[in-house]
């Protein structure tokens, strides 16, 4: 007798329920995305101990007739795949039909539903089938799950508290909501309602209702796109940030994924302005033709593959880098009402850690800004061991006016719009900044010759790579010189590394040669630069003389970036003539 034999279908189907569904969350996500692709303009998901007793999802969708009500529990039943080429166009949320029949092997599971026509009730307990009858209801389906994973002991015992899996839950909606405006969703838990949406098709509604009004009104609407993409949605200002990449929410044909890549170019965007982890708030939906990405690379496809990946984060780079240049993020302090107005945590959020979620209270109050462009940068000459050139200085756009300092750290200043503080220290870090990175990134590579040469070892698999790819080190002026198996010698570095720990530096550039076959002297250099321009501006606690005053506001002025330092933090606070009176009670509204 042979060894091999053919799984029973009940097992096959907890064996794909253990792909599938991970938590109760997944099954929430199965079933709800199951009513979009249903066409459900109103979606209702009820949840009991955090679906660990019971989970139902009600929609007024397109229902079922008895034959198809029937079908969907057999494995590989689906409406939406009818051979290969389909695979390459997928338009739905579902389609590899292993969602049902998956849930009702590790569950107590009831499917009602209606097409107009006909309706059906189907019952199954633990993968059998125990009733088919007739039910009154309207048009659409509810689907009952309840007792999960009781018939797998193996995986009852890896579910978590009843709060964390109603905000894994909670989180996912969220999300869908996010992704369909146009659908109004309803979250109970216990019987109470903990989150809805209306439905009109309005992404900030949505936003709002998840982060509150005050962020809402803190957002940057983006559009934009090429031949291939387009990409719309909404960024947060600079002075709206999280200590998550959670909330950067991607969006592909109005599927939510996690495209880890696309979630990294949008906060390499964002580096320039915030300070170390720190993220920024963002839903993003990227329209694409079907044929060109992959849903089909995860069982529970949350994942997503492009065949343009290297054009999309161009387009990206581009778009959002624009949007925020437009944008004057200039702070302006709030209330303490709004402060608190600004932090809405939802029941997904609190698995952040509390002294997170106090945290960001405190840092965090959201902050309206001034719309009104900004000019670009042309740095002074800067005092360093070697003398800049002399270039022109553009004109100031908005020309800020010294009446005084305080605290030998503030300086304050006005125009017509109102009253400025401004940060000495953080402003000249972001003039210096700026300064110090236009130099780098036009690198002088004249060599200098060392009386001690740097040595760099590594193993001989690696020093292959980097053999083929020396030239790109060359490039930037490092000449690589083997020095037996496993070392390379450097024996002169080009004038543009001064003032940097220079065995440290070519390190990272060799790894980054070894990760990624490219070198990025600007991008590598960006820490070592924020350190540099630190070290070279005057300090608080530091009396100026009105002009040496000037010439900082002038010069942040013309900054690309004048609104923080090299580390996030702001370098100008404004308050408007309003503003002064409201809070000296002149005004009331």
């Amino acid at each position: 007798m042979g060894h091999i034999r053919q799984l029973s279908e009940n097992l096959a189907n907890k064996i794909a329920a253990g792909e599938v569904v991970e938590r109760p969350a997944s099954v929430i996500k199965e079933l709800t995305e199951n009513s979009i692709d249903a066409k459900a303009k109103s979606i209702t998901i009820l949840v009991e101990q955090g679906g660990t007793s019971k989970m139902c999802v009600i929609d007024d969708g397109i229902g079922m007739n008895r034959a198809d009500a029937l079908l969907c529990f057999s494995r590989h039943a689906t409406s939406k795949i009818v051979d290969e080429n389909d695979l390459f166009n997928i338009t739905t949320l579902g389609f590899r039909g292993e969602a049902i029949p998956s849930i009702a092997s590790i569950s107590v599971f009831t499917l009602e539903t209606n097409n107009g026509e006909e309706n059906t009730k189907v019952e199954y307990e633990f993968g059998k089938r125990k009733n088919v009858s007739s039910v009154a209801m309207n048009r659409g389906t509810k689907i009952t799950v309840e007792r999960i994973f009781q018939n797998v002991p193996a995986r009852l015992k890896y579910m978590k508290s009843i709060n964390a899996e109603f905000a894994a839950i909670y989180s996912y909606v969220e999300r869908l909501a996010l992704a369909h405006p146009e659908i109004s969703f309803t979250l109970i838990h216990d019987h109470k309602t903990i989150f809805k949406t209306n439905g009109r098709n309005n992404l900030l509604e949505v936003i709002s209702e998840i982060y509150g009004i005050p962020v809402a009104k803190n957002m940057i609407h983006v559009d934009f796109g090429n031949e291939e993409f387009h990409v719309a949605g909404y960024i947060s200002k600079i002075d709206t940030s999280r200590s998550s990449k959670n909330h950067i929410v991607t969006l592909v044909n109005h599927r939510y994924v996690k495209n880890m890549k696309t979630i990294n170019t949008i906060n390499e965007v964002y580096r320039r302005y915030l300070a170390d982890k720190r993220y920024p708030i963002a839903v993003l939906e990227i329209d694409v033709d079907p044929y060109l990405v992959d849903v089909n690379v995860h069982p529970a496809k949350l994942e997503v593959r492009f065949s343009k990946e290297t054009e999309l984060k161009e387009l990206l780079l581009k778009g959002l880098e624009e949007a925020l240049s437009k944008k004057n993020l200039t702070y302006k302090p709030s209330t303490r009402e709004t402060e608190k107005a600004s932090f809405k945590p939802s029941l997904a959020q609190m698995t952040i850690p509390l002294d997170e979620v106090f945290e960001e209270v405190k840092e965090e109050p959201v902050i309206e800004t001034v719309h009104e462009e900004m000019p670009v940068y042309e740095p002074e000459k800067v005092e360093i061991k070697e003398s800049p050139k002399e270039e022109p200085l553009k004109p100031i756009k908005e020309k800020i006016k010294v009446i005084g300092q305080t605290r030998g750290t503030y300086i304050l200043g006005e125009n017509e719009r109102g009253f400025y503080i401004i940060d000495q220290h953080a402003a000249q870090e972001r003039i210096n900044y700026e300064y110090f990175l236009n130099k780098f990134s036009h690198p002088d590579l004249s060599i200098q010759p060392m009386i001690i040469p740097l040595t760099f070892e590594y193993p001989e698999s690696e020093c292959l790579v980097i053999d083929e790819h020396k030239g790109l080190l060359e490039e930037v002026g490092i000449h690589l010189e083997s020095f037996g198996r496993h070392s390379y010698i450097v024996r002169g570095l080009p004038l543009w590394m001064k003032n940097i720990d220079e065995k440290i530096f070519i390190d990272e550039m060799i790894q980054e040669v070894l990760n990624n076959q490219s070198v990025d002297i600007v991008a590598m250099q960006e820490h070592a630069i924020a350190t540099l321009a630190c070290k070279a501006s005057v300090k608080g606690n530091t009396y100026l003389t009105t002009q040496d005053m000037q010439t900082i506001i002038d010069n942040l002025m013309r900054c690309d970036n004048p609104y923080v330092c090299p580390h996030g933090r702001p370098t100008i606070i404004f308050y408007s003539d309003y503003e002064l009176e409201k809070l000296f009670k002149r005004v009331v509204v």
